[in-house]
This record gives structure tokens, sequence and C-alpha cells, in this order.
């Protein structure tokens, strides 16, 4: 029988290494004060660690970092948590809370000019982008311009095509109503002429240097577009002959579109005076979308300077900077409401930056006419909406001024008749009344002002004339009929002049027609606002009506139909709840509102659009066969012009969802003591008085459908909170490996967060968090702390302090995907193990062609340096740095594998130093996983831009000093002995320490905002890690010992 050594000798190998087990007990850690006396630092490359058994690895750590079962317990619990978050606001976000969409098809037979003259004489982008002009067939039939010129701005990855709808909608209206008018001729109405820009589906959200060139190509073609009316009325002399040259155009953007119309402002080659009017459909104004592009928050930045100095009073009073003025500019913020996935709807509010007087934010639900909601693409081609918009853009037309539209004041009528429900907040004191003056003469005597008035007429009635005079103790009238205002019915104001016969009295009237809005029709049949079926309702307060004693209404006689007028008092039909947030989220709200043909609710605690509710509306013992309407309801909200209506009411007891637009994140809460009346959430209930009983309201917040109203608005804080723990964990390994000589691995760091540094941080963010809500308010004058800081930038940007927690449940949610992503990359480097022996036993592969174990010092050396030259001039010149950024995370997936076959194979041996080093190894890794997102939306940019043939480089992307820290580390670490060095010294120490906390801390408060900073500050901790491996390596001991030897030799040779 052979020796069991022998055996062992013959079945091993040639090739294989000869492993020797090390019995010998293991050596005893030095004292943390032994350590510190020591100012050299020592790592596993050039000095041997102890031999350790991997059983005992956690007992050596301090039991902070154990992960004891009920430690495991809680990581999985976590990781379910978040899970299970995830989940419910993805579902809630795609099925809960959103609006029913009742848009029409439109129908279009469409052609595209391009304009082969905007060359590379004009335009430096003409290679890149192009510009077309649109023609609908049967309709448009020259291929040159001949009336008003409108250029159309396409979003991310949007298309030139997009415009279609609007254009086909502005000619089918044009040529049958406006082309054979002679009095719309002689005001200056014109047709449309629509440019469209085809930029290539371009990821415009993405990258701000695309906005940038965008932008710059756009103002050279409203150059060329502005000087193709000159030839064309050369062509066409007799009906153009008399005009003015056009000087300005007429903008319509679409999603990023807008934000490039307001950019192209800022530019050297904008033109002033080139654009005067803007309609933005679904533009983020106040926020990016996505803000890992340092350049977009930049140009978010500039426009908003931009636009707040350009309708300052120094500007307009002075006329300083004229190319800067913006007082003749109007815009217009269209926003689609909850079916808008894309962009957040509340981000298109312009009223930050922008005066009343220059246009407003309204939503496609409060458009008369349209009353739907409209979801990202189809607001560009929802019948009902494009119809509305296309008229009012002809509206504001006239050709016989060189800016070929009328004034501001002119122009923000239209918008606002058009666009806005008209049951906003008159005056008060009748001077915006249109109104129209007849007289006549009455007989029959006039009811007395002590008589409480409520006129109800239905069906089949003669020609008639009543009278409403005005109420004791009521200040305004509200009417209501099915019938078109100025047909069957006529609203008129009257007073009387005297009466000269005995029963005869002389009146004077004004015709009121124009206070009559449509509202949508409320009835048994109808079940959704954009039914097609409308009402008409007018208000008007007695202050109003100046010295008119009468509301009158003619009718003229019919057999169908309705109307309903009564008089009110507004202080008693208005309810104010001042029930807290809190006392809504424990109890909910229950009113009751009296018959009335209209009464108003106002719940000043509900601002914020980050909750959904169940409103409930219900009115017992009705006869439904006697009453003409069932009840329905309007909400508003001050902020933006946003109104929903909610029809057929209170007959089926079933809930309906509620939700609402307002501020968004990182925007000052402060309100002026004017606006503290209107803050919070209208409801305005119009029921048929004719049954005596209340009208029962129920509302609560729906939670499960508020999760992903949530998750929609702060999604970007997952990316801060993922960098945060992952900085965290490396933190706290660090300091266990400086400690113990041990490094951890990431659950183990993970424990050590979750037992100390995470609720201290979780402490102080919560008081940050309270604090700000409050600061938003004002209260930073109360309290002597630094004024520089802007509390709204900080954090999430919230100043509900309903929502004070919201910055820690990103922060939880935040661990658990970390702790997941932590199993699946640990999963992954293991299967990635399995590939080479795979290829070596069964394809005979060597998967590791090259082996670097022999290679001398000089020979690494020489091959990093041309490495990372090679690097820098592609990068400098050819590609991104975010295209290099990605090779180096799959290298180091590559050195992470290696990395765990070298610890597996050497694990007989008790040594702890490939475990260091792999764990240290994939806690890179996992910071690299939370930089992607940095870096691959802008790579995409770039593909798409060789795709598309356009291969001149972004100056903002080939910035080589962006990646020099991650080449180099990367390439760094390469080598088999390679990991951070021991830190013995208290300097470095707490050097490394302070870096690492002090980044921790900025990306608290600014990374969600700025969130392009994380990538950036990443940079600087890359950079001190690298100086950390120098200080440790033979180069430096090198320069340390020249230094010696040659500087101060010759310093003290000039001493002597």
């Amino acid at each position: 029988m052979k020796d069991p050594d022998s055996l062992s000798k013959e079945n091993q190998s040639p090739s294989a290494p000869h492993l020797r087990i090390d019995r010998s007990p293991p050596i005893p850690l030095r004292s943390r004060d032994s350590s510190n006396s020591s100012s050299r630092t020592s790592s596993p490359s050039n000095s041997p660690s102890p031999p350790l058994s991997p059983s005992t690895t956690q007992a050596l750590l301090p039991s902070i970092y154990h992960l004891t079962r009920a430690s495991r317990l809680l990581i999985f619990c976590i990781i379910f948590l978040s899970i299970l978050g995830i989940t419910v606001i993805i579902d809630s976000f795609q099925h809960h809370q959103r609006d029913k969409s009742g848009c029409r098809m439109s129908y279009m037979r469409p052609y595209y000019i391009k304009q082969t003259g905007f060359d590379s004489e004009m335009t430096r982008f003409a290679g890149k982008y192009g510009l077309y002009l649109y023609r609908e067939a049967d309709h448009d039939y020259y291929d040159y311009p001949t009336g008003v010129p409108v250029l159309f701005i396409p979003g991310h990855a949007g298309s030139y095509k997009q415009v279609r709808s609007l254009s086909a909608e502005a000619a089918y209206y044009y040529y049958q109503h406006y082309a054979q008018d002679n009095d719309a001729w002689n005001r200056g109405v014109r047709s449309l002429d629509f440019f469209t820009v085809d930029f290539h589906e371009e990821f415009s959200a993405l990258h701000g240097q695309s906005l940038l060139e965008q932008a710059e190509y756009l103002n050279d073609a409203v150059d060329y577009i502005l000087k193709l009316y000159i030839q064309s009325r050369k062509l066409d002399p007799h009906l153009n002959s008399k005009l003015p040259d056009p000087t300005s155009i007429i903008i319509v953007g679409h999603s990023m579109g807008g934000i490039v119309a307001r950019t192209m402002f800022t530019l050297p080659n904008y033109q002033p005076g080139s654009i005067n009017s803007i309609i933005t459909l679904s533009t983020p104004h106040i926020l990016p979308p996505v803000a890992f592009d340092w350049k977009i928050s930049q140009i978010y930045k500039d426009i908003y300077r931009h636009w707040t100095q350009g309708f300052s009073d120094e500007i307009q009073t002075n006329n300083l900077h004229h190319s800067t003025s913006l007082k003749d500019v109007m815009l217009i913020s269209i926003a689609g409401g909850t079916l808008d996935n894309t962009v957040n709807s509340d981000a298109a509010n312009v009223g930050p930056f922008l005066p009343a007087t220059n246009g407003f934010t309204v939503f496609t639900t409060a458009v008369p006419h349209v009353w739907t909601a409209a979801n990202h693409v189809s607001i560009l081609s929802c019948n009902q909406f494009v119809k509305v918009l296309a008229k009012s853009l002809l509206d504001i037309v006239d050709v016989r001024r060189g800016s070929q539209t009328q004034t501001l004041e002119d122009r923000m009528r239209v918008m606002r008749k058009a666009l806005l429900t008209g049951l906003e907040d008159r005056r008060g004191d009748g001077s915006d009344l249109m109104l129209d003056t007849i007289q006549f003469e009455w007989q029959q005597p006039l009811p007395k002002d002590d008589q409480d008035e409520r006129l109800i007429i239905l069906g089949d009635r003669p020609s008639a004339m009543h009278f409403l005079p005005r109420s004791r103790g009521k200040n305004a009238y509200a009417v209501l009929t099915d019938q078109l205002i100025g047909q069957r019915f006529d609203l008129l104001l009257c007073k009387r002049i005297k009466e000269y016969e005995p029963n005869r009295t002389r009146m004077e009237c004004r015709i009121a027609n124009s206070i009559a809005v449509p509202v949508p029709a409320s009835t048994k049949q109808d079940t959704d606002p954009f039914s097609g079926n409308e009402f008409r309702f007018a208000s008007i307060a007695f202050a109003e009506m100046s010295d008119y004693e009468y509301v009158a209404i003619r009718d003229k006689g019919g057999r169908f139909g309705f109307l309903i007028a009564e008089s009110f008092n507004t202080r008693e039909n208005t309810q104010v709840i001042s029930t807290s947030m809190i006392g809504i989220a424990v109890r909910g709200i229950r009113a009751s509102v009296k018959p009335s043909l209209f009464s108003s609710i106002r719940i000043p605690s509900i601002e914020n659009s980050m909750l959904g509710y169940h409103l409930k509306l219900s009115r017992p013992s009705c006869d439904e066969a006697k009453m003409r309407f069932t009840p329905f309801l309007r909400q508003s909200i001050a902020s933006m012009h946003e109104s929903k209506f909610y029809v057929n009411l209170a007959s089926n007891n079933e809930e309906t969802e509620l939700s609402l637009h307002g501020r968004t994140a990182f925007s000052s809460a402060a309100v002026g003591q004017a606006d503290i009346d209107h803050r919070g959430l209208l409801l305005q209930v119009w029921m048929d008085p004719v049954c005596p009983q209340p009208v029962n309201l129920e509302l609560s917040i729906d939670w499960y459908g508020s999760a992903g109203r949530l998750g929609f608005r702060n999604g970007i804080m997952l990316a801060t909170s993922t960098f945060i723990i992952v900085m965290l964990v490396f933190v706290a390994q660090i300091q266990a490996y400086n400690n113990t000589g041990i490094f951890p691995h990431f659950g183990q760091g993970l424990m050590y967060c979750l037992r100390r540094t995470l609720p201290i941080a979780m402490l102080l963010v919560s008081l940050c968090s309270i604090y700000q809500c409050f600061a938003s308010y004002a209260l930073e004058d109360m309290w002597d702390l630094p004024h520089h800081i802007k509390w709204h930038d900080v954090l999430a940007g919230n100043s509900d302090p309903f929502f004070w927690w919201l910055p820690l449940l990103g922060l939880l949610l935040g661990v658990g995907i970390m702790s997941l992503l932590w199993l699946f990359v640990e999963a992954s480097l293991r299967l990635c193990t399995l590939i080479p022996p795979f290829f070596q036993r069964y394809l005979d592969w060597q998967f590791w062609p090259i082996n670097r174990a022999a290679e001398s010092r000089q020979r690494r050396l020489q091959r990093r340096v041309i490495t990372i030259t090679i690097l820098f001039i592609l990068v400098a010149t050819v590609i991104t740095y975010q295209f290099v950024f990605v090779v180096a995370f799959f290298v180091h997936i590559v050195t992470c594998t290696r990395s765990l076959i070298r610890k597996r194979a050497i694990l007989s041996r008790s040594d702890r130093k490939e475990t260091n080093r792999y764990h240290y190894m994939q806690s890179v890794l996992l910071l690299l996983i939370t930089l992607l997102p940095f870096n691959l939306p802008i790579l995409l940019v770039w593909i798409r831009n060789l795709a598309v043939h356009w291969y001149v480089p972004f100056s903002s992307d080939h910035n080589v000093l962006a990646i020099a820290p991650f080449m180099m580390y990367v390439e760094a670490l390469i080598s088999e002995r390679n990991m951070l060095p021991r830190q013995t010294s208290r300097y470095w120490r707490w050097t490394t320490y302070f870096i690492f906390y002090g980044i921790i801390a900025y990306a608290f408060m600014y990374g969600i905002k700025y969130t392009h900073v994380l990538y950036l500050i990443s940079n600087y901790l890359v950079v001190w890690l690298l100086i950390l491996h120098f200080r440790d390596s033979r180069y430096c001991r090198l320069v340390y010992h020249y230094a010696l030897e040659h500087l101060f030799t010759l310093g003290n040779k000039k001493l002597s």
C-alpha cells in the first residue's frame, strides 16, 4: 500500500501549484496603540498577513459587523419590503389615479417639403438636422410659404411628422371659416405655414449639448424662414405687396422642444424680436426629467435666470439689454395631466418665472369642449384639443403688423378665452365684462327686491321676459341651462330709466351673454365630461352689475331644454374646511352641501400633488325623474389652471378617484398675503335645487393610488439613496480594515451601517427635512441660520410638513435595493467563475491567454502608461468618456472574477489577503454600478449620432479629467496584488473618513436635485484612493529618497 503522500504526488498535475497547509496557530493581532505608534502603512502587497481561518474571520471582527441570524432576517425583510414597495409603486402608477382618455383621432393628408436651401452655408448643423415645410393636400396648393410662419419643435426622440395633426386642423379651419370671410381677411387673418424640424429622434432629454445644438440650429432656421417670405412675396405681389415683411415667428414646442425654444433666447445667434409667441405642450419647465447630465442642469439654471431677468422692471423701465427683454413674449404651457407617464405635469408650471400678463399654465382637462386628459404623445393628436389650439393660433394672427401677430394684450385675451374655463375669478368690479346695450319698454309689474327669486324654465314655453332683482341677503346670481346662450335664452343686466305712464317702464339693458361659459353636461346618460353634451353656466356678483338692478332672462320660446336661475350668498354657499392633513389622513373629510344650484368647498390643507383621494357624493331621497340634471363637480387649484369635471355623481354611490397637480419639488413655497384665501383645493358643486335634500360629500386619501404618484415624483431619489448606501458601507469596510486588517464583505459592512451610522444619518436627515418644511415658509427669518442656503433646493425639495419622512423612505428603499444588488452581483460573479473552467475543459481554450504573473514592474508600468495614454487620446478626439467608463466597468467585472478565482484557489491556505482583495473589488464594483446611470444615457446619444452619420464630437463629453481617475484606478487594480493599503497613521485615516463622510453629506443635501454632482464628486474620491495607493507604492518611496538625496543636498550646499 502506497503512502498517501506519494499518492498525492502521483496524482498531482505537473502544471498544478503545490499547496501546503499551514497548521501553525493564528498570530494574535496587534493592539490599536501599537498600530498607531507606527507611521508606516502595511498592505497585502508588501507585508505578509498572518494565517487566518475563514471560520474565525467574523469572530475577529468587532461584533457590530457580525451577520447573525437575526441580522440576516432583517436584511431579507428589508429586501422583501423594498421589492414589495417598488411593485406597489409601479402597479399604482400604471393602474390607479388615472384619468380617462376621451381623445378622438385626427385625420390628415400630409406631405413635407424639405428646405434644401437651408444648407451648410446658413448653419453648421445642416448635415445633422433638417427643415421641412408642411402642406395639407387639397388645401395648401403652393410649395412656398404664403401665410404666417409657425415653427414646430419636436421633443425627446420626437419626429418632425408629429406636427401633422395640428397643421391639418389649422388648414381645415382656415379654409372652412376664414378663407372666404372678407372681414377676417381685412383683420389680417391668414393661413398658417407650419415648418417642422427633423432632429432624427434625438435623445434631447438626456444630453444638454444636444439641446444647445438644437437651439442654435433653430435660431438659424428662424432667420432663414423669415427671409423666405421676402422671396415668396415677390412671386405673388398682388396678395402681399402692401404687407410688412415678417419679423417674428410663432413656436409650438412639444416636450423638451419647449425647453429648446426657451434656450434659443439665451444664445448669441438669437435675433431680438424674432420670436413673440410660444406654445409648449407637456414641457417640463421647472425641472429636467433626468438630471444625470450636468449640462442639462446648467441649461435650466441659465434659462431660468434669463427669463426671470427678461421680465424685470429694470430692463423694461430703462430699456437696458434690449436683446434680453421679453416684455412682448407670450408663453402658454399646456399639460396633459395624470395620463402623461413621461413628464410630471407639475413641472409644466411657468408661474415661478413668468408674469401672469405674459402667460399661464393650463391642463387639457380644463380646456372648454375638451375636458379630457392626454398622454405625452396623444396631446399632439387629440382631435378635440388640436381643434381648439389651431383656432386660437389663427385668432392671434395679424399680418398687418410686422410681428405677424396681435398685441400681447390681445393675444393673451384670445388664449384665455380659448383655453381657460371661464370660471376663474374675475376682477369683481364689472370692468372685464363685455356687454352690448339695448333699450325697450316694459308694461308688466317688476319684482321687488325682498322676493327670494329662483327661476325655473322647463320644456315648451312661449317667449317671455323674466326679471330677477337683487334679493336681500344675497350677493350673486347663478344660471344653468342646457341650451346655447344667445339662441333660446339671453342674459341681460337691466335698470329702469323712468316711468312716464302708469304700468309702463322704460328699461335700459345690456346683453351679458359673454359671461356664460360651457361646462360638461351631467345627466343619467353622461358618464364622462368628454361625452360631447354641454351645459351653459353663468355667475355674476351684484358688485359687478354696477347700477343695474335686475338680472333678466329673455326666453325666445322653444319646445326643449331647461334653465335654472337662483340668487345666492357666496359666503353662505362656500364652506372652508380647515382640517389638517393629519386629520384628513386619519378621519377623512365629511361635508354636507345644502340644496342650492351652485356651492363651493375649499380645503386649504390639500395642495400637494403627491396624494390621490377617493371622492364619494350621495343624495338620498331624491326623485331622479323630476330632476333636470344629476350633481356634478369641478375641482381646481390656484397654483395652476388645472380644472377637472366629474359628472353624473350621487346616482350610483360609487367612489370617484380625485387627484390634482400643484407646486413641484424644489420650488419656493412662499405665498403672498393676497393668495392665502385661494390656497388649497377648491370643489364647486352643481345640483338641482328642486330636490330639498343636501348632497353629502366624503373625501379620503387613496393610499394605494398615492404610491404611484409618490414614486413618479421622487424616482430620482433612488439613484441618490443607493449611492449613499454604497458610500456608507464602503467607509465602514475601510474602518474595519484599518483597525483589524480584515476587509469585511458588503453584508458585514451593511450591518455596521444598520446598527450605527444609518440611525445617526436618519436622525440628522429627519431634523433637516423637518426644518426644511418650516424654512420654506420663511421661518429662517425667525431663526439665525445661514441665509445663503436655499432650503427648497436641498434633500427632496419638499416643503409640506406632512411629507417630512420622504428622504427616510428613499433611504430605506436604497438599503433594500443595494442589498438585493449585492446578492445579485455576488451570484453573478460566482457564475462567471464557472466560465474559464468550461472553456478549458470542453473547448481546450485558455480563457486568459496572457499571464501577467511573471510581468516585471517596469514592464507593467510601461504597459499601463501606453494604455492610459491611448485612451486619453481617444477620449480627447473620438470617443466620449462615458464609453470609456462603461469599458472600465466591464474590465473591473473581469478583475473581480479573477480575484474570486484566486480567492477560491488559495482558500485552503487560510490566507486572508485574497479574501480582503475580493471584498474590496466587489465594493468598488458596486460603486461603479451606482454611477452607471450617469454615463449610459449620454453613451446612447453618442451611438445614435454615429447611426445618423454625425461624427462631430461633443466638447462637453470629451473631458479627459472626467474619466482619468477611473481609468487609472481600474487599470491599477488589474494587478493581482493591488488593493487599498491599510492606513495606520491617524492623519491619513481621518482624512479618508472625512472625505467619505463629506461626500455622503453633500449627496444627502444636494444629490437629489443636482444628481449629476454625484459622478463628479466620485472622481475626487477616486483621486484620493489613487493617492493612498501611490503613497504605499515603491514609486513613492523612490520619489521620497530622490527628494532627500538631491533636493535637500542642493539646499544644504546653497546654505554652505
